[in-house]
């Protein structure tokens, strides 16, 4: 289970500049609980830049000079907590990457090896770690590999996992060049991971210079995605769009 964040500005500018050290500290203290790993991505012109560790956010120094230092437009943010007995390393961290894009997971699919049915054996070779999360974002790529929008991509790839095999949330951040994608499915009736009923709700906030999403537990003011809802921000223009499970062809 994890925790999600993510942003598009209008002008670059560090993570610390973005949030204020105030939010930036209590998004970092999450990582008390999700702490087996932390991750970011920023896009540049024509690919994404992926950086991760698996070790606690909130004492990682490389965390720590990357939120102040490191200048980008549109980028995301993961906390890893471990779950379903899987291990600790790099390759199980997030955000997973092809280097067109990137993508970070909040929730379980059971079993993980389940998603394997989805993936050619192209897909199934690129795998590095054992998780359902790197999985899910294998299945993403295969469909844009195929020639597939990243929306049709999320929304399909959730489709045939949610029609197959059990899953607690499919809550997920899409990383392009030129979008950020914050897409929310969760089971209402599956089993809670965490002692909050919020868990596993996705908020996003909007401002003149920025945009910013983000898995529930810190912040203020923020709007919430319903279940089912897709939030696509253009990245030069922080143009938003919130399309609900309805306009999506889907049940949430």
């Amino acid at each position: 289970m994890c925790r999600l964040l993510g942003w598009t500005t209008r002008t670059s500018t560090t993570l610390s500049d973005l949030l204020g050290e105030d939010d930036l500290a209590d998004f970092t203290a999450l990582s008390v609980k999700h702490g087996d790993g932390w991750g970011v991505a920023r896009s540049t012109l024509r690919r994404v830049v992926v950086r991760k560790r698996a070790d606690a956010a909130r004492t990682s120094d490389e965390f720590a000079r990357w939120a102040r230092r490191r200048r980008t437009d549109s980028g995301i943010a993961h906390l890893r907590w471990a779950t379903l007995g899987l291990g600790i390393g790099p390759d199980n961290t997030h955000p997973f990457t092809d280097g067109r894009v990137a993508f970070a997971h909040n929730g379980s699919i059971r079993p993980p090896a389940a998603l394997d049915e989805l993936l050619t054996q192209r897909s199934q070779r690129q795998r590095r770690g054992t998780t359902d999360s790197e999985r899910y974002f294998l299945a993403v790529a295969q469909r844009l590999r195929d020639g597939a929008g990243p929306a049709e991509a999320l929304r399909t790839t959730a489709d045939e996992i949610a029609a197959t095999t059990p899953f607690t949330s499919l809550n997920c951040l899409l990383l392009t060049p030129d979008e950020l994608y914050a897409f929310c499915r969760f089971d209402p009736d599956g089993p809670l991971e965490d002692d909050d009923p919020e868990y596993y709700t996705l908020r996003y906030r909007v401002s003149d210079d920025a945009v910013v999403v983000s898995s529930s537990g810190w912040g203020r003011d923020w709007q919430e995605l319903g279940n089912g809802d897709l939030l696509v921000v253009r990245r030069r223009t922080l143009e938003t769009t919130v399309a609900a499970a309805a306009e999506l062809g889907m049940t949430a």
